[in-house]
C-alpha cells in the first residue's frame, strides 16, 4: 500500500472513531446510564477550572505587538486524487 493511501485510510479510521468516541461520551453523560461492564468502570466527574477571558482585555492591549509572536507549524494534509496515479515517497 502507497504511504499516501495508507494515511488517507489512517485519517478516515481516526474521524470514525473520534466521532463514535463523541456519541458514547454523551451516552456516559445522560441521567441513570450504565456506566459498569464486566470488565469495565466509566467514571464521571466534574473539573473546575479557571478561563482567563482575553476578550475583557482592551484593544490597545490586544492589538500592541509586543503581546503577540509568529510561529510556523508544519501541517499535513491528504484528499483524493480519483484513481491511483503512482508518484514518488519522500
Amino acid at each position: 500500500m502507497d504511504p499516501e493511501e495508507e494515511f488517507a485510510e489512517i485519517k478516515a479510521l481516526i474521524s470514525a472513531l473520534k466521532l463514535r468516541e463523541q456519541e458514547l461520551r454523551e451516552g456516559f453523560l445522560r441521567p441513570n446510564c450504565r456506566l459498569k461492564s464486566n470488565q469495565h468502570a466509566v467514571t464521571v466527574r466534574h473539573q473546575k477550572r479557571k478561563v482567563f477571558q482575553k476578550d475583557m482585555l482592551p484593544d490597545v492591549v490586544l492589538n500592541h505587538p509586543t503581546y503577540w509572536r509568529e510561529i510556523t507549524s508544519p501541517i499535513v494534509t491528504i484528499k483524493s486524487m480519483g484513481p491511483a496515479t503512482a508518484d514518488r515517497w519522500c
